[in-house]
């Protein structure tokens, strides 16, 4: 009895968007009702969060620690 995470159903997609404010998109989604899965975490390679969205499913939000192009 492990503590890892069920994996996602195969065919569940797999989204994610980014931004180059995690805190002030999370606060601007929250107030509009976005219901997020948990709070932003530090991933090494950026900033990131889920959040739900219609199909029982979340999409990843994340901020980037590396310079664009």
């Amino acid at each position: 009895s492990g503590d890892q995470p069920e994996a996602a159903p195969s065919g569940t997609p797999s989204i994610s968007f980014y931004c180059d404010d995690i805190g002030a998109m999370v606060a601007e989604l929250s107030a509009r009702g976005v219901e997020f899965t948990g709070p932003v975490e530090d991933h090494g390679y950026g900033l990131v969060t889920h959040f739900r969205v219609p199909g029982g499913f979340a999409v990843q939000l994340y901020q980037p620690k590396y310079a664009k192009g």
